[in-house]
């Protein structure tokens, strides 16, 4: 796709931002920042506090400790009312009014939002075609979800934020991921998705934060932080490296595939002394492939 303004101002800061549920802390200090424009993709394993970050910055959950800024104001427990004119958020876990049809929300929300554009509206009605004389509690969790997005769009968010829309079948997620690109592409949005999906979020997410026990592990441009990672296919190898930044992915017989962070020449005649092998293969790394050898690295360790 094509390159994302690069801009330094962030509009959406999280500092030292803490969340405890009983004796279980989901967030332990997490910072982030998200820069204007970007399509900021928010990964993390089940439990990493992907979710409850989204909830605190948006107020459906109290924060313990910590600061947000959203639009360039630092919030209290949730938005203003003029910072929730502006931004959007999509979950699954976000409850609608059960017994108001489909076509009774949209009112409401086209009668509470000024940059409501019916002709948006329109148009995604053909992307995500929903019944819209039922009542919001007949829905499936998949099309909970899409009306959700149906309701949002049309109002074009400045910000856009979807935690998790995993739970929709592959055809909604494709019409889906068009809608984002489309979005970048046409509307200043600024979008941040947590998500699993990694494989369908290469080329389109330019900025990332990987989240491990509720705490940034990395954060930063996509292309910063994958551009000297390598997959490395060794054959005739004795033993398995024992290497910072180095994490061994598969094994089988005498041949070690292993991810390499800070690849170079010199870092390939380590790796070569120690496994006694031979590269056979070196290949770049997409964000899944990444995503896995980060977290299953830090298994390792």
């Amino acid at each position: 796709m094509d390159a994302r303004p690069d801009t330094n101002e962030a509009i959406l800061s999280v500092r030292d931002l803490r969340k405890s549920y009983g004796r279980v802390a989901a967030l332990r200090g997490l910072s982030l920042d998200v820069p204007r424009g970007a399509f900021y993709g928010l990964f993390g394993r089940n439990g990493a506090g992907k979710t409850t970050t989204l909830d605190c910055v948006t107020g459906l959950a109290v924060r313990d400790r910590g600061r947000v800024l959203i639009l360039g104001e630092e919030i209290g427990l949730e938005p203003s009312p003029e910072a929730k004119q502006r931004l959007a958020y999509i979950a699954g876990h976000i409850q609608l009014f059960g017994w108001m049809t489909l076509t009774q929300h949209v009112d409401l929300v086209a009668s509470a939002y000024e940059a409501w554009d019916p002709a948006r509206f329109a148009e995604l009605c053909g992307v995500f075609p929903l019944p819209m004389d039922r009542r919001a509690n007949t829905l499936t969790p998949g099309q909970h979800l899409q009306f959700q997005l149906l309701m949002a769009l049309p109002r074009h968010p400045e910000l856009l934020i979807l935690d998790e829309p995993g739970n929709l079948d592959p055809v909604v997620r494709a019409r889906l991921m068009e809608s984002m690109t489309d979005i970048l592409r046409a509307e200043e949005t600024t979008i941040v998705m947590a998500s699993h999906l990694l494989d369908e979020l290469d080329g389109v997410c330019d900025h990332m934060c990987i989240i491990e026990d509720g705490d940034a592990l990395l954060e930063g441009p996509v292309t910063e932080l994958t551009r000297d990672v390598r997959e490395v296919r060794l054959t005739g190898a004795m033993h398995e490296p024992e290497l910072d930044g180095v994490w061994t992915i598969a094994t089988a017989g005498n041949e070690i595939t292993v991810v390499v962070r800070d690849f170079s020449d010199g870092r390939a005649a380590e790796i070569i002394a120690q496994t006694g092998g031979q590269i056979a293969d070196l290949r770049a790394v997409g964000l899944q492939d990444f995503f896995i050898a980060l977290t299953a690295g830090r298994d390792q360790e």
